[in-house]
Protein backbone atom coordinates (compact mmCIF):
# COMPACT_ATOMS: atom_id res chain seq x y z
CA UNK A 1 0.00 0.00 0.00
CA UNK A 2 1.33 3.42 -0.95
CA UNK A 3 2.25 5.86 1.79
CA UNK A 4 3.31 9.43 2.51
CA UNK A 5 6.39 10.19 4.60
CA UNK A 6 7.21 13.63 5.96
CA UNK A 7 10.34 14.62 7.89
CA UNK A 8 10.74 18.01 9.57
CA UNK A 9 14.04 19.37 10.87
CA UNK A 10 14.70 22.05 13.47
CA UNK A 11 15.30 24.17 15.42
CA UNK A 12 14.60 26.77 12.74
CA UNK A 13 13.69 30.38 13.49
CA UNK A 14 15.32 30.70 16.92
CA UNK A 15 18.52 28.98 15.80
CA UNK A 16 18.94 31.09 12.68
CA UNK A 17 18.06 34.26 14.61
CA UNK A 18 20.78 33.55 17.20
CA UNK A 19 23.26 35.69 15.25
CA UNK A 20 25.44 38.68 15.96
CA UNK A 21 27.27 38.65 12.64
CA UNK A 22 26.14 37.95 9.10
CA UNK A 23 28.41 34.90 9.14
CA UNK A 24 26.33 33.51 12.06
CA UNK A 25 23.10 34.16 10.16
CA UNK A 26 24.35 32.68 6.90
CA UNK A 27 26.02 29.65 8.50
CA UNK A 28 23.00 28.84 10.68
CA UNK A 29 20.76 28.82 7.63
CA UNK A 30 23.22 26.82 5.53
CA UNK A 31 23.78 24.25 8.28
CA UNK A 32 20.08 23.38 8.52
CA UNK A 33 19.53 23.59 4.77
CA UNK A 34 22.45 21.32 3.92
CA UNK A 35 21.44 18.84 6.62
CA UNK A 36 17.94 18.68 5.10
CA UNK A 37 19.58 18.41 1.67
CA UNK A 38 21.49 15.28 2.70
CA UNK A 39 18.23 13.72 3.90
CA UNK A 40 16.43 14.67 0.68
CA UNK A 41 19.27 13.31 -1.46
CA UNK A 42 19.14 9.97 0.38
CA UNK A 43 15.36 9.74 -0.02
CA UNK A 44 15.68 10.57 -3.73
CA UNK A 45 18.17 7.70 -4.11
CA UNK A 46 15.78 5.28 -2.42
CA UNK A 47 12.40 6.25 -3.90
CA UNK A 48 13.35 8.23 -7.02
CA UNK A 49 13.28 11.99 -7.67
CA UNK A 50 9.82 11.64 -9.20
CA UNK A 51 8.43 10.69 -5.76
CA UNK A 52 9.79 13.72 -3.96
CA UNK A 53 6.76 15.96 -3.48
CA UNK A 54 8.44 18.77 -1.53
CA UNK A 55 10.95 19.80 -2.68
CA UNK A 56 10.14 18.50 -6.15
CA UNK A 57 13.27 18.41 -8.34
CA UNK A 58 13.16 16.66 -11.70
CA UNK A 59 16.58 15.07 -11.30
CA UNK A 60 19.79 15.12 -9.27
CA UNK A 61 21.02 18.24 -11.09
CA UNK A 62 17.89 20.14 -10.04
CA UNK A 63 18.34 18.97 -6.44
CA UNK A 64 21.93 20.25 -6.42
CA UNK A 65 20.74 23.54 -7.91
CA UNK A 66 18.23 23.90 -5.09
CA UNK A 67 20.87 23.04 -2.51
CA UNK A 68 22.87 26.11 -3.50
CA UNK A 69 20.00 28.43 -2.57
CA UNK A 70 18.40 26.39 0.21
CA UNK A 71 16.52 23.15 0.87
CA UNK A 72 13.36 23.59 2.99
CA UNK A 73 13.40 22.12 6.49
CA UNK A 74 10.42 19.87 5.58
CA UNK A 75 10.76 16.97 3.15
CA UNK A 76 7.69 15.12 1.81
CA UNK A 77 7.88 11.93 -0.27
CA UNK A 78 5.52 9.33 -1.66
CA UNK A 79 6.38 5.68 -0.93
CA UNK A 80 5.37 2.62 -2.92
CA UNK A 81 4.78 0.88 0.41
CA UNK A 82 4.68 1.90 4.05
CA UNK A 83 6.63 -1.21 4.92
CA UNK A 84 10.12 -0.21 6.02
CA UNK A 85 9.22 3.49 6.30
CA UNK A 86 10.67 3.63 9.83
CA UNK A 87 14.09 2.46 8.67
CA UNK A 88 13.96 4.82 5.68
CA UNK A 89 13.10 7.85 7.84
CA UNK A 90 15.64 7.06 10.54
CA UNK A 91 18.43 6.62 7.99
CA UNK A 92 17.54 9.95 6.34
CA UNK A 93 17.69 11.62 9.76
CA UNK A 94 20.99 9.86 10.52
CA UNK A 95 22.47 11.24 7.26
CA UNK A 96 21.43 14.75 8.25
CA UNK A 97 22.89 14.43 11.76
CA UNK A 98 26.08 12.88 10.46
CA UNK A 99 26.59 15.80 8.06
CA UNK A 100 26.40 18.28 10.96
CA UNK A 101 28.85 16.28 13.05
CA UNK A 102 31.35 15.89 10.22
CA UNK A 103 31.08 19.58 9.33
CA UNK A 104 31.79 20.43 12.95
CA UNK A 105 34.74 18.05 13.07
CA UNK A 106 36.27 19.58 9.94
CA UNK A 107 35.89 23.15 11.20
CA UNK A 108 36.40 22.89 14.96
CA UNK A 109 38.65 19.95 15.81
CA UNK A 110 41.78 21.82 14.76
CA UNK A 111 40.79 24.96 16.69
CA UNK A 112 39.92 23.47 20.09
CA UNK A 113 41.62 21.38 22.71
CA UNK A 114 40.65 17.72 22.94
CA UNK A 115 38.38 18.40 25.91
CA UNK A 116 36.70 21.39 24.22
CA UNK A 117 36.15 19.40 21.03
CA UNK A 118 34.57 16.57 23.04
CA UNK A 119 32.05 19.01 24.52
CA UNK A 120 31.43 20.50 21.06
CA UNK A 121 30.95 17.03 19.58
CA UNK A 122 28.28 16.17 22.14
CA UNK A 123 26.52 19.49 21.55
CA UNK A 124 26.54 18.93 17.78
CA UNK A 125 25.24 15.38 18.13
CA UNK A 126 22.37 16.65 20.29
CA UNK A 127 21.64 19.75 18.22
CA UNK A 128 19.36 18.65 15.35
CA UNK A 129 15.68 18.11 16.06
CA UNK A 130 13.96 15.73 13.67
CA UNK A 131 10.34 14.55 13.56
CA UNK A 132 8.75 12.25 11.05
CA UNK A 133 5.40 10.60 10.39
CA UNK A 134 4.16 8.15 7.79
CA UNK A 135 0.57 7.36 6.80
CA UNK A 136 -0.90 4.93 4.26
CA UNK A 137 -2.78 6.31 1.25
CA UNK A 138 -6.03 4.39 1.62
CA UNK A 139 -8.69 6.91 0.58
CA UNK A 140 -7.02 9.36 -1.77
CA UNK A 141 -4.02 11.63 -1.60
CA UNK A 142 -5.87 14.64 -0.19
CA UNK A 143 -7.21 12.81 2.86
CA UNK A 144 -3.93 11.02 3.42
CA UNK A 145 -2.10 14.36 3.46
CA UNK A 146 -4.59 15.72 6.00
CA UNK A 147 -3.93 12.73 8.25
CA UNK A 148 -0.19 13.24 7.80
CA UNK A 149 -0.45 16.88 8.90
CA UNK A 150 -2.34 15.81 12.02
CA UNK A 151 0.16 13.02 12.72
CA UNK A 152 3.09 15.43 12.41
CA UNK A 153 1.45 17.90 14.80
CA UNK A 154 0.87 15.11 17.32
CA UNK A 155 4.47 13.90 16.95
CA UNK A 156 5.87 17.37 17.60
CA UNK A 157 3.68 17.70 20.69
CA UNK A 158 5.09 14.46 22.06
CA UNK A 159 8.73 15.27 21.41
CA UNK A 160 11.46 13.36 23.19
CA UNK A 161 13.15 14.98 26.18
CA UNK A 162 16.46 13.37 27.04
CA UNK A 163 19.02 14.51 29.58
CA UNK A 164 21.90 16.37 27.96
CA UNK A 165 25.32 14.79 28.27
CA UNK A 166 27.34 17.96 27.77
CA UNK A 167 26.20 20.15 30.69
CA UNK A 168 28.86 21.77 32.87
CA UNK A 169 29.49 24.84 35.04
CA UNK A 170 31.02 26.74 32.10
CA UNK A 171 29.43 30.08 31.07
CA UNK A 172 26.47 29.88 28.70
CA UNK A 173 26.73 30.86 25.05
CA UNK A 174 26.20 34.56 24.37
CA UNK A 175 24.13 33.74 21.27
CA UNK A 176 21.48 31.31 22.52
CA UNK A 177 22.00 31.35 26.32
CA UNK A 178 21.40 27.60 26.30
CA UNK A 179 24.55 25.61 25.60
CA UNK A 180 27.77 25.89 27.56
CA UNK A 181 30.67 27.85 26.11
CA UNK A 182 33.79 26.17 24.72
CA UNK A 183 35.67 29.47 24.25
CA UNK A 184 36.09 30.63 27.84
CA UNK A 185 39.82 29.82 27.82
CA UNK A 186 40.55 31.41 24.43
CA UNK A 187 43.32 34.00 24.21
CA UNK A 188 42.69 37.60 23.19
CA UNK A 189 44.79 37.14 20.04
CA UNK A 190 42.79 34.07 18.96
CA UNK A 191 39.50 35.88 19.61
CA UNK A 192 40.61 38.84 17.48
CA UNK A 193 41.61 36.57 14.59
CA UNK A 194 38.34 34.63 14.74
CA UNK A 195 36.01 37.62 15.11
CA UNK A 196 34.94 36.84 18.70
CA UNK A 197 34.61 39.90 20.87
CA UNK A 198 35.97 40.21 24.37
CA UNK A 199 33.44 38.77 26.82
CA UNK A 200 31.56 36.89 24.09
CA UNK A 201 31.17 33.17 24.79
CA UNK A 202 30.23 30.60 22.14
CA UNK A 203 29.09 26.99 22.37
CA UNK A 204 30.37 24.37 19.96
CA UNK A 205 27.30 24.85 17.75
CA UNK A 206 27.64 28.64 17.75
CA UNK A 207 31.39 28.45 17.19
CA UNK A 208 30.75 26.34 14.08
CA UNK A 209 28.62 29.19 12.75
CA UNK A 210 31.22 31.82 13.63
CA UNK A 211 34.09 29.86 12.02
CA UNK A 212 32.09 28.76 8.96
CA UNK A 213 34.82 28.19 6.36
CA UNK A 214 33.14 29.43 3.19
CA UNK A 215 33.64 33.05 2.15
CA UNK A 216 30.49 32.85 0.03
CA UNK A 217 28.59 35.33 2.20
CA UNK A 218 28.83 39.08 2.70
CA UNK A 219 28.65 41.15 5.86
CA UNK A 220 26.34 44.00 6.78
CA UNK A 221 29.34 46.31 6.31
CA UNK A 222 29.72 45.01 2.74
CA UNK A 223 26.10 45.97 2.10
CA UNK A 224 26.53 49.43 3.60
CA UNK A 225 29.75 50.00 1.62
CA UNK A 226 28.53 48.95 -1.84
CA UNK A 227 26.71 52.23 -2.72
CA UNK A 228 29.88 54.11 -1.71
CA UNK A 229 32.02 51.96 -4.02
CA UNK A 230 29.56 52.31 -6.89
CA UNK A 231 29.58 56.09 -6.60
CA UNK A 232 33.38 56.27 -6.47
CA UNK A 233 33.59 54.02 -9.51
CA UNK A 234 31.28 56.32 -11.47
CA UNK A 235 33.41 59.32 -10.46
CA UNK A 236 36.63 57.52 -11.45
CA UNK A 237 38.06 57.61 -7.93
CA UNK A 238 38.58 53.94 -7.10
CA UNK A 239 42.34 54.33 -7.47
CA UNK A 240 42.30 56.87 -4.66
CA UNK A 241 40.22 54.53 -2.50
CA UNK A 242 42.68 51.71 -3.12
CA UNK A 243 45.51 54.02 -2.05
CA UNK A 244 43.83 54.59 1.32
CA UNK A 245 42.84 50.93 1.77
CA UNK A 246 46.43 49.83 1.15
CA UNK A 247 47.69 52.29 3.76
CA UNK A 248 45.05 51.04 6.20
CA UNK A 249 45.97 47.42 5.54
CA UNK A 250 49.62 48.22 6.29
CA UNK A 251 48.60 49.87 9.57
CA UNK A 252 46.12 47.17 10.62
CA UNK A 253 48.02 44.04 9.59
CA UNK A 254 47.09 40.72 8.01
CA UNK A 255 43.45 40.76 9.18
CA UNK A 256 42.76 43.63 6.76
CA UNK A 257 43.59 41.52 3.70
CA UNK A 258 40.97 38.94 2.79
CA UNK A 259 39.98 36.67 -0.08
CA UNK A 260 36.22 36.97 -0.44
CA UNK A 261 34.58 34.52 -2.85
CA UNK A 262 31.13 36.06 -3.22
CA UNK A 263 30.32 36.99 -6.86
CA UNK A 264 29.06 40.48 -5.92
CA UNK A 265 32.53 41.59 -4.77
CA UNK A 266 34.52 39.55 -7.30
CA UNK A 267 36.84 41.88 -9.20
CA UNK A 268 36.26 44.76 -6.76
CA UNK A 269 38.39 46.17 -3.97
CA UNK A 270 36.21 44.36 -1.43
CA UNK A 271 37.41 41.06 -2.81
CA UNK A 272 40.83 41.85 -1.29
CA UNK A 273 40.13 44.27 1.56
CA UNK A 274 37.95 43.85 4.63
CA UNK A 275 34.99 46.29 4.43
CA UNK A 276 35.42 47.18 8.09
CA UNK A 277 38.34 49.36 6.98
CA UNK A 278 35.82 51.81 5.51
CA UNK A 279 34.06 52.44 8.82
CA UNK A 280 35.86 54.21 11.64
CA UNK A 281 33.56 52.56 14.18
CA UNK A 282 34.83 49.09 13.28
CA UNK A 283 38.58 49.73 13.28
CA UNK A 284 38.87 48.66 16.91
CA UNK A 285 37.92 45.11 15.92
CA UNK A 286 41.36 44.70 14.32
CA UNK A 287 43.27 45.45 17.51
CA UNK A 288 43.55 43.67 20.85
CA UNK A 289 43.96 47.01 22.65
CA UNK A 290 44.33 50.73 21.86
CA UNK A 291 47.73 51.87 20.66
CA UNK A 292 49.66 53.84 18.07
CA UNK A 293 48.63 51.54 15.19
CA UNK A 294 44.95 52.08 16.00
CA UNK A 295 45.43 55.85 16.15
CA UNK A 296 47.28 55.74 12.82
CA UNK A 297 44.42 53.80 11.23
CA UNK A 298 41.86 56.31 12.52
CA UNK A 299 43.92 59.17 11.08
CA UNK A 300 44.04 57.48 7.66
CA UNK A 301 40.27 56.95 7.67
CA UNK A 302 39.70 60.60 8.60
CA UNK A 303 41.93 61.66 5.70
CA UNK A 304 40.03 59.29 3.37
CA UNK A 305 36.70 60.80 4.42
CA UNK A 306 37.96 64.32 3.73
CA UNK A 307 39.13 63.30 0.26
CA UNK A 308 36.36 60.94 -0.84
CA UNK A 309 33.42 61.40 1.50
CA UNK A 310 32.14 58.72 3.83
CA UNK A 311 29.85 55.71 3.29
CA UNK A 312 26.34 55.70 4.69
CA UNK A 313 26.02 53.13 7.51
CA UNK A 314 22.65 51.59 6.55
CA UNK A 315 21.70 48.43 4.63
CA UNK A 316 18.52 46.38 4.11
CA UNK A 317 17.53 42.95 5.39
CA UNK A 318 14.78 41.30 3.30
CA UNK A 319 12.40 38.63 4.54
CA UNK A 320 9.72 37.27 2.19
CA UNK A 321 6.98 34.70 2.62
CA UNK A 322 4.26 33.41 0.32
CA UNK A 323 0.59 34.29 0.82
CA UNK A 324 -2.22 31.72 0.73
CA UNK A 325 0.18 28.87 0.06
CA UNK A 326 -1.77 26.57 2.34
CA UNK A 327 -4.95 27.23 0.35
CA UNK A 328 -3.15 26.57 -2.93
CA UNK A 329 -1.59 23.32 -1.65
CA UNK A 330 -4.97 22.13 -0.38
CA UNK A 331 -6.54 22.95 -3.75
CA UNK A 332 -3.85 21.15 -5.73
CA UNK A 333 -3.85 18.17 -3.34
CA UNK A 334 -7.49 17.52 -4.17
CA UNK A 335 -6.23 16.72 -7.66
CA UNK A 336 -3.88 14.08 -6.28
CA UNK A 337 -0.17 13.82 -5.68
CA UNK A 338 0.55 15.03 -9.21
CA UNK A 339 -1.17 18.36 -8.51
CA UNK A 340 0.74 18.93 -5.28
CA UNK A 341 4.05 17.94 -6.89
CA UNK A 342 3.40 20.18 -9.90
CA UNK A 343 2.93 23.16 -7.56
CA UNK A 344 6.10 22.26 -5.63
CA UNK A 345 8.03 21.82 -8.86
CA UNK A 346 6.99 25.25 -10.18
CA UNK A 347 7.74 26.82 -6.82
CA UNK A 348 11.27 25.48 -6.49
CA UNK A 349 12.37 25.66 -10.14
CA UNK A 350 10.56 28.82 -11.30
CA UNK A 351 11.06 30.78 -8.10
CA UNK A 352 13.37 29.38 -5.40
CA UNK A 353 16.07 28.36 -7.88
CA UNK A 354 15.99 31.87 -9.42
CA UNK A 355 16.15 33.82 -6.17
CA UNK A 356 19.92 33.70 -5.83
CA UNK A 357 20.41 35.17 -9.29
CA UNK A 358 17.87 37.92 -8.60
CA UNK A 359 19.43 38.85 -5.26
CA UNK A 360 22.99 38.82 -6.57
CA UNK A 361 21.86 40.75 -9.64
CA UNK A 362 20.88 43.49 -7.18
CA UNK A 363 24.28 43.27 -5.43
CA UNK A 364 22.82 41.36 -2.51
CA UNK A 365 23.73 38.26 -0.52
CA UNK A 366 21.20 35.44 -0.30
CA UNK A 367 20.98 33.84 3.13
CA UNK A 368 18.20 31.37 2.38
CA UNK A 369 15.61 30.56 -0.26
CA UNK A 370 13.54 27.51 0.62
CA UNK A 371 10.27 27.26 -1.27
CA UNK A 372 8.35 30.49 -0.65
CA UNK A 373 10.63 31.69 2.17
CA UNK A 374 13.48 34.12 1.39
CA UNK A 375 16.05 35.88 3.56
CA UNK A 376 18.69 38.18 2.06
CA UNK A 377 21.03 41.10 2.75
CA UNK A 378 20.89 44.00 0.28
CA UNK A 379 22.51 47.40 -0.24
CA UNK A 380 20.00 50.16 0.24
CA UNK A 381 20.11 51.51 -3.32
CA UNK A 382 18.91 48.19 -4.82
CA UNK A 383 16.66 46.81 -2.05
CA UNK A 384 13.33 48.13 -3.36
CA UNK A 385 13.90 47.01 -6.99
CA UNK A 386 14.99 43.58 -5.71
CA UNK A 387 11.83 43.22 -3.62
CA UNK A 388 9.65 44.16 -6.59
CA UNK A 389 11.43 41.63 -8.87
CA UNK A 390 11.04 38.83 -6.31
CA UNK A 391 7.33 39.55 -5.91
CA UNK A 392 6.75 39.54 -9.67
CA UNK A 393 8.78 36.35 -10.18
CA UNK A 394 6.84 34.57 -7.44
CA UNK A 395 3.51 35.68 -8.84
CA UNK A 396 4.50 34.38 -12.28
CA UNK A 397 5.63 31.03 -10.87
CA UNK A 398 2.38 30.53 -8.91
CA UNK A 399 -0.04 31.71 -11.59
CA UNK A 400 -2.97 29.32 -11.97
CA UNK A 401 -2.37 27.32 -8.78
CA UNK A 402 -4.92 29.00 -6.49
CA UNK A 403 -8.56 28.05 -6.21
CA UNK A 404 -9.99 31.59 -6.29
CA UNK A 405 -6.84 33.68 -5.85
CA UNK A 406 -3.30 32.73 -6.79
CA UNK A 407 -0.56 32.86 -4.15
CA UNK A 408 1.35 36.12 -3.86
CA UNK A 409 4.47 37.21 -2.00
CA UNK A 410 4.56 39.56 0.97
CA UNK A 411 7.95 41.07 1.73
CA UNK A 412 9.39 42.80 4.76
CA UNK A 413 12.37 45.13 4.32
CA UNK A 414 14.24 46.35 7.39
CA UNK A 415 16.56 49.34 6.99
CA UNK A 416 19.10 48.87 9.76
CA UNK A 417 22.47 50.25 10.86
CA UNK A 418 25.30 47.91 9.92
CA UNK A 419 26.49 47.80 13.56
CA UNK A 420 23.09 46.89 15.03
CA UNK A 421 22.89 43.27 16.28
CA UNK A 422 21.62 41.02 13.51
CA UNK A 423 19.09 39.51 15.88
CA UNK A 424 17.43 42.92 16.16
CA UNK A 425 17.54 43.52 12.41
CA UNK A 426 16.05 40.09 11.73
CA UNK A 427 13.26 40.72 14.24
CA UNK A 428 12.54 44.05 12.51
CA UNK A 429 12.43 42.39 9.06
CA UNK A 430 10.03 39.72 10.32
CA UNK A 431 7.78 42.33 11.89
CA UNK A 432 7.82 44.27 8.61
CA UNK A 433 6.85 41.11 6.72
CA UNK A 434 4.01 40.46 9.19
CA UNK A 435 2.88 44.08 8.79
CA UNK A 436 2.92 43.59 5.00
CA UNK A 437 0.61 40.58 5.38
CA UNK A 438 -1.77 41.93 8.01
CA UNK A 439 -1.61 45.69 7.58
CA UNK A 440 -2.52 48.09 10.39
CA UNK A 441 -5.37 47.24 12.75
CA UNK A 442 -8.69 47.32 10.94
CA UNK A 443 -7.33 46.46 7.49
CA UNK A 444 -10.13 44.73 5.47
CA UNK A 445 -9.38 41.08 4.57
CA UNK A 446 -9.32 41.82 0.85
CA UNK A 447 -6.50 44.37 1.39
CA UNK A 448 -4.29 42.06 3.39
CA UNK A 449 -1.22 40.25 1.98
CA UNK A 450 0.41 40.84 -1.44
CA UNK A 451 2.27 43.82 -0.03
CA UNK A 452 5.60 45.34 0.92
CA UNK A 453 6.31 46.29 4.51
CA UNK A 454 9.22 48.68 5.06
CA UNK A 455 10.70 49.32 8.51
CA UNK A 456 13.38 51.87 9.34
CA UNK A 457 15.33 51.67 12.58
CA UNK A 458 17.70 54.65 12.95
CA UNK A 459 20.63 54.35 15.35
CA UNK A 460 18.90 57.01 17.44
CA UNK A 461 15.26 57.92 17.00
CA UNK A 462 11.87 56.32 16.55
CA UNK A 463 11.21 53.23 14.46
CA UNK A 464 9.16 53.81 11.29
CA UNK A 465 6.93 51.29 9.53
CA UNK A 466 5.35 51.68 6.06
CA UNK A 467 3.18 49.42 3.95
CA UNK A 468 2.04 49.37 0.33
CA UNK A 469 0.26 46.78 -1.79
CA UNK A 470 2.03 45.45 -4.87
CA UNK A 471 -1.04 46.31 -6.93
CA UNK A 472 -1.11 49.99 -5.87
CA UNK A 473 -0.40 52.69 -8.43
CA UNK A 474 2.05 54.19 -7.86
CA UNK A 475 3.64 51.48 -5.73
CA UNK A 476 5.24 52.28 -2.37
CA UNK A 477 8.68 51.84 -3.91
CA UNK A 478 7.83 54.24 -6.72
CA UNK A 479 6.57 56.88 -4.30
CA UNK A 480 9.75 56.60 -2.25
CA UNK A 481 11.83 56.81 -5.42
CA UNK A 482 9.96 59.94 -6.45
CA UNK A 483 10.32 61.58 -3.03
CA UNK A 484 14.06 60.96 -2.91
CA UNK A 485 14.32 62.47 -6.40
CA UNK A 486 12.58 65.65 -5.21
CA UNK A 487 14.75 65.83 -2.09
CA UNK A 488 17.93 65.48 -4.17
CA UNK A 489 16.62 68.10 -6.62
CA UNK A 490 15.95 70.39 -3.62
CA UNK A 491 12.29 70.62 -4.63
CA UNK A 492 11.11 69.42 -1.20
CA UNK A 493 12.49 70.60 2.16
CA UNK A 494 14.75 67.97 3.74
CA UNK A 495 12.79 68.14 7.02
CA UNK A 496 9.36 68.14 5.36
CA UNK A 497 8.48 64.69 6.68
CA UNK A 498 9.02 65.72 10.29
CA UNK A 499 7.11 68.98 9.77
CA UNK A 500 4.12 67.11 8.31
CA UNK A 501 4.21 64.74 11.28
CA UNK A 502 4.23 67.72 13.68
CA UNK A 503 1.24 69.18 11.80
CA UNK A 504 -0.72 65.96 12.26
CA UNK A 505 0.26 65.71 15.93
CA UNK A 506 -1.20 69.16 16.47
CA UNK A 507 -4.31 69.08 14.28
CA UNK A 508 -4.84 65.51 13.13
CA UNK A 509 -7.43 64.64 15.77
CA UNK A 510 -9.57 67.72 15.30
CA UNK A 511 -12.80 67.00 13.44
CA UNK A 512 -13.51 69.06 10.30
CA UNK A 513 -9.95 70.25 9.72
CA UNK A 514 -8.99 67.83 6.94
CA UNK A 515 -9.13 70.48 4.15
CA UNK A 516 -6.99 72.83 6.27
CA UNK A 517 -4.48 70.06 7.01
CA UNK A 518 -4.15 69.31 3.29
CA UNK A 519 -3.60 72.97 2.41
CA UNK A 520 -1.05 73.42 5.20
CA UNK A 521 0.76 70.27 4.04
CA UNK A 522 1.00 71.72 0.52
CA UNK A 523 2.32 74.97 1.98
CA UNK A 524 5.04 73.09 3.91
CA UNK A 525 6.03 71.13 0.82
CA UNK A 526 6.02 74.26 -1.33
CA UNK A 527 8.31 76.39 0.83
CA UNK A 528 11.08 75.58 -1.61
CA UNK A 529 10.86 77.15 -5.07
CA UNK A 530 9.05 74.08 -6.40
CA UNK A 531 8.18 73.79 -10.06
CA UNK A 532 4.50 73.85 -10.98
CA UNK A 533 4.65 70.29 -12.30
CA UNK A 534 6.11 68.93 -9.07
CA UNK A 535 3.56 70.88 -7.00
CA UNK A 536 0.66 69.43 -9.00
CA UNK A 537 2.13 65.96 -8.78
CA UNK A 538 2.33 66.02 -4.98
CA UNK A 539 -1.10 67.62 -4.77
CA UNK A 540 -2.61 64.59 -6.54
CA UNK A 541 -1.18 62.37 -3.79
CA UNK A 542 -2.78 64.38 -0.97
CA UNK A 543 -6.55 63.94 -0.78
CA UNK A 544 -6.96 63.46 2.98
CA UNK A 545 -5.28 63.66 6.38
CA UNK A 546 -4.48 59.97 6.00
CA UNK A 547 -2.54 60.78 2.82
CA UNK A 548 -0.63 63.49 4.72
CA UNK A 549 0.24 60.97 7.46
CA UNK A 550 1.43 58.46 4.88
CA UNK A 551 3.49 61.06 3.03
CA UNK A 552 5.10 62.23 6.29
CA UNK A 553 6.37 58.74 7.06
CA UNK A 554 7.45 58.13 3.47
CA UNK A 555 9.36 61.41 3.28
CA UNK A 556 11.28 60.56 6.44
CA UNK A 557 12.47 57.27 4.93
CA UNK A 558 12.98 58.88 1.50
CA UNK A 559 15.48 61.23 3.14
CA UNK A 560 17.65 58.20 4.03
CA UNK A 561 17.25 56.79 0.52
CA UNK A 562 18.17 60.15 -1.01
CA UNK A 563 21.54 60.17 0.74
CA UNK A 564 22.32 56.61 -0.38
CA UNK A 565 21.05 57.06 -3.95
CA UNK A 566 23.15 60.23 -4.28
CA UNK A 567 26.16 58.39 -2.87
CA UNK A 568 25.68 55.55 -5.38
CA UNK A 569 25.33 58.00 -8.28
CA UNK A 570 21.83 56.92 -9.33
CA UNK A 571 20.39 59.31 -11.94
CA UNK A 572 17.64 61.70 -10.85
CA UNK A 573 14.18 61.57 -12.44
CA UNK A 574 15.11 58.49 -14.48
CA UNK A 575 12.13 56.55 -15.91
CA UNK A 576 14.21 53.35 -15.79
CA UNK A 577 15.02 53.78 -12.10
CA UNK A 578 11.38 54.69 -11.32
CA UNK A 579 9.99 51.68 -13.20
CA UNK A 580 12.46 49.37 -11.41
CA UNK A 581 10.84 50.39 -8.14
Amino acid sequence: MQGLLQIAFGPLQDFIAAARRSRDLYAGSRLLSEAAGHAAAYLAEQVGHQNLIFPAPNNQEHLQQLSRSGIPNVVLVQLESTEGCSELAEEAVRRARNYILEKGRAVLSGELSEAQWEVSRKQLEDFLEAYWACVPVTDGYDRARSRLVAAMAARKNTRDFAAVNWASSAPKSSLDGFRESVTQQATAAWRTRKGIREGEELSGVDLLKRLWPERSFLSTSHMAALPYLQGLKQRGRLDQLEFYLERLADAVGELARVEWAHPVVRGTLLERYDPRLLFEGRLGEFFEQPGSAWEQAKAIVAEMYRALGRPEPYYALLHADGDRMGEAIDHQSRQGMEGHRRLSNHLVLNFAARVQGIVEGHQGCLIYAGGDDVLALLPLHTALPCAKTLAQTFQGAMKGFGKTRDPTLSIGLAIAHHLEPLQDALDLARRAEKFAKEGPQGTPPEQKRNALGLAYSPRSGSERMLRGGWDESPRLGQRLCRYQDLIRLEQVPVKAGYELKALLDELGGVEGLEPAIRLEALRILGRKDMSRGHREELGRWLDSAADVARMAQELIIAKVLARVYELAGLPKESPEVYDAH
